[in-house]
């Protein structure tokens, strides 16, 4: 009788453990996958900002240069 609460005993934590390292890994792959969505959000928002500020240099640019437009004899 004892030893068969002894062995449940220790199955039970065993299991118990095995229990707490799958929902603990996955929290962790959640929270990881959560993470690299994020980082690829932003990711994207400065890939865009960038374009949008090149594109806003370029247009400054070309308003500001002084070359006259090609002519007739040009």
């Amino acid at each position: 009788m004892v030893v068969a609460v002894v062995a449940s005993v220790a199955i039970g934590i065993a299991l118990g453990w095995v229990l707490a390292l799958i929902v603990a890994s996955a929290a962790m792959s959640h929270s990881q996958q959560r993470m690299q969505r994020k980082v690829r959000y932003w990711q994207a928002e400065t890939t865009l900002a960038r374009a949008r500020a090149k594109a806003e240099y370029l247009a400054r640019k070309a308003m500001t240069q002084e070359d006259p437009p090609p002519g007739p004899g040009a």
